[in-house]
């Protein structure tokens, strides 16, 4: 019985780590962001520029290019941040004719 219990216990913390592909998790820049199609998953270094209108944020990244991202109010957590936070936020891109933005999935500050 012991050897089932502890078989058990091994399985399911074995099982709750996940999977990640590091091809999911590599970050962009911007301006490749920009040229790639709807819906594919992101990941984006940089920081809040300034606030548009509700839940739409200007993103800024280290060489400077400027992207839309959509960041609900349940997907900032317990974080607070000002323009000079460094952030990385997971999301994918919402692209339609005439404009392209990021639709945020997470958020979090870089230390």
């Amino acid at each position: 019985m012991k050897k089932i219990i502890t078989a058990a216990i091994s399985a399911s913390i074995a099982m709750a780590g996940g999977f990640i592909s590091k091809h999911s998790s590599e970050t962009i820049s911007v301006k490749d962001a920009l040229k790639l199609n709807d819906d594919t998953k992101v990941v984006l270094e940089g920081k809040i520029k300034s606030h548009i209108k509700s839940d739409k944020y200007e993103f800024i990244d280290k060489n400077g290019d400027v992207i839309v991202v959509e960041i609900d109010n349940n997907k900032w957590g317990n974080i607070t941040v000002n323009e000079d936070t460094p952030l990385r936020i997971r999301g994918e891109i919402d692209k339609d004719f005439t404009k392209t933005e990021i639709d945020v999935d997470s958020v979090e500050v870089i230390k």
